[in-house]
């Protein structure tokens, strides 16, 4: 069984489209693909409602039952990892979600998650489009099912064998109370809403696809790989802003496109190319406010954004290239040379 949890908070969120005319923006429309259907995991758990030791003894067993082969293994992870409340068969355990469903606070989310999310009609048409581009490009390989759940605010999406699950309390918008009340930084709620859906779910679903396998653990590998996934995404979400996929402001972005040069020059006078110190590496890779090396202005994970650069220009000397082909290759070095990388000054 393959889990893959995802912190979408976190360095897995760094995507970007090209600027200008997009080669990659494709014609998809005759692609053929199994309808999509997105299931209410957060609905139906929430219309169990118990208000007696009978009903609580009865009927929430049957309902847990029902949930269970209606969402399978999902639904187990779900109890035990997700929302953290022990195994799925315990006794004690329905009490304990009858209290997640009951709960005040729980309530108030749900219910803001539906006068947000009364319908995924919206969802079903971008997932759509998102899983065409995918079978254009991959045309033998699997796309996954896609479930809207509520997480108690732990998770914005998971992956679990070939299911793709979606925290809808994650995407309530910036300004929700909940946010505000769980002290979530600003850098990570001004991202938290509905844009930001799809481009964090196929983010995490391409990591998964494709987990790191180059050659080598140093920090020109690390923001090679993180720039293969970005390009895949890219792919994959053509029309997606640049600044939505990599949760970036504008500001942020244009810090990145004019200070291109002095970012690499920086890397290579200081000699992080080729480093595999971790902690140096994190400097460069990790989320948060900014890039405290080199100043406030400077977007966090600058390292990744320049990895996109590099794979961006690879591709574009390689046209003959397939993005399954990209993904297999592993040298980073060699990715390095070949794409002939000259940041703009």
């Amino acid at each position: 069984m393959k889990i893959n949890i995802a912190y979408l908070s976190s360095f897995l969120i760094l995507f970007f489209t090209s600027c200008g005319s997009n080669h990659l923006d494709i014609d998809v429309t005759k692609v053929i693909i199994p309808e999509v259907e997105i299931n209410r995991l957060d609905q139906d758990l929430f219309k169990i409602n118990n208000n007696s030791n009978d009903t609580l003894s009865n009927g929430l067993n049957k309902s847990f039952i029902e949930l269970q082969s209606k969402y399978g293994n999902f639904y187990n992870i779900f109890i035990n990892r997700i929302i953290n409340h022990g195994a799925e068969h315990d006794s004690s355990n329905m009490i304990q979600i009858n209290k997640f469903i009951n709960d005040p606070d729980m309530h108030e989310a749900y219910n803001d998650c539906q006068k947000e999310y009364p319908n995924t009609t919206i969802l079903n048409n971008q997932f759509t489009d998102l899983f065409k581009h995918y079978s254009y490009y991959f045309k033998t390989k699997k796309t996954p099912q896609i479930i809207t759940m509520m997480s108690g605010f732990n998770y914005s999406v998971v992956l679990l064998d070939n299911t793709l699950a979606i925290g809808l309390e994650m995407y309530l918008g910036r300004d929700n109370k909940f946010y505000k009340m769980l002290a979530f930084p600003q850098y990570k709620t001004m991202f938290m809403n509905k844009e930001n859906i799809i481009p964090d779910a196929a983010q995490a679903w391409m990591i998964t696809e494709f987990p790191y396998k180059m050659d080598k653990t140093d920090f020109l590998s690390e923001i090679t790989y993180m720039g293969k996934i970005m390009y895949l995404c890219d792919a994959l979400l053509p029309n997606v802003p640049d600044t939505v996929k990599i949760k970036y402001t504008e500001q942020q972005l244009n810090y990145c496109l004019q200070n291109e040069f002095n970012i690499w020059s920086y890397f290579a006078n200081q000699k992080l190319i080729y480093t595999t110190n971790q902690s140096e590496i994190i400097k460069y890779t990790c989320e948060g406010p900014f890039t405290s090396a080199f100043s406030k202005d400077a977007p966090p994970r600058i390292g990744y954004w320049i990895g996109w650069q590099i794979i961006r220009q690879y591709m574009k000397n390689k046209p003959e290239l397939s993005l399954d082909e990209l993904m297999k290759e592993a040298d980073a070095q060699k990715i390095l040379r070949e794409a002939k990388y000259k940041p703009r000054k």
